[in-house]
């Protein structure tokens, strides 16, 4: 191996692991000795980090307080070496680290909470795309309804907590004490999606949340009615589908609507 990659490559041991060999290769200093040299670069590391995970983790650090959330950090740091060129991406981890380690998996609103921060972020961060109208929508012949699928929009996620955790990230958002922990008996399911610079999120009852899970998985609206029946009667099922639509459109998370018996797609602008 060539001198300046073997030489890189004994240095990011040491900023990783605290390897030794790369000592002897650090020239001393009048004031400042090799070990305090490199000492600086290993900090460093591990400083950038922390303050990536500080800023992903605002709900999370205040919950916590600064001194545990560091402790926390740093062993997440130590088992989870970065591997991205851009440390935006270096926390997403972060959520299962804490579901599964002890002593933070002890406190379940500490891993959610940070899965609900981390979903935040990867909505506002989703790519653009362009949004159907309720005009649009209406414009469709009725003998193509039931063969529809609707396409969400990519920043539209959903996920099932049990502890109160979008209360934690709104309390910290406004400035407010942190409420009391809460641990539901069933998980709630909640929608999280970026409406123009703006992350959003609301609670879901159990049949929006069904339908829009189902949305995912490209069922057509005729099944989706079917499938209400669960909870609604069978008169009502297309209804509080429809109305369910009408929601979806308002906060903008429909980016198109497919018809599978044709494959002709409806897209914002009237373009079909």
């Amino acid at each position: 191996m060539n001198a300046l990659p073997q030489l890189q490559l004994v240095f990011q041991r040491y900023v990783l692991h605290g390897e030794e060999a790369m000592r002897e290769r650090v020239a001393g200093a009048a004031r400042v000795d090799p070990d305090q040299r490199l000492r600086i670069y290993y900090d460093a590391y591990r400083l950038r980090l922390s303050e990536a995970l500080a800023t992903d983790y605002e709900a999370l650090r205040t919950l916590m307080g600064t001194i545990d959330f560091n402790s926390a950090c740093r062993a997440y740091i130590e088992s989870t070496p970065s591997t991205y060129r851009n440390v935006r991406w270096y926390g997403g981890a972060l959520p299962q680290f804490l579901q599964t380690t002890a002593p933070w998996s002890e406190q379940p609103i500490l891993g959610e909470l940070a899965l609900f921060e981390w979903t935040l972020t990867l909505a506002f961060d989703a790519p653009d795309a362009p949004v159907v109208s309720f005009d649009e929508l209406a414009a469709l012949p009725d003998e193509r309804w039931p063969m529809v699928r609707f396409v969400l929009h990519p920043c539209v996620n959903l996920l099932s907590l049990r502890t109160n955790a979008p209360a934690f990230r709104k309390a910290s958002d406004a400035g407010e004490a942190l409420p009391a922990v809460t641990l539901a008996e069933a998980p709630v399911s909640w929608l999280i999606w970026r409406r123009e610079y703006t992350a959003c999120f609301r609670s879901l009852r159990q049949p929006e949340a069904w339908v829009l899970r189902t949305l995912q998985e490209g069922t057509d609206f005729s099944t989706l009615c079917e499938g209400m029946c669960e909870w609604f009667d069978p008169e009502e099922a297309a209804p509080q589908a429809a109305g369910f639509l009408r929601q979806w459109v308002d906060d903008q998370l429909i980016t198109a609507v497919i018809s599978r018996s044709s494959m002709r797609e409806v897209m914002p602008g009237g373009s079909r």
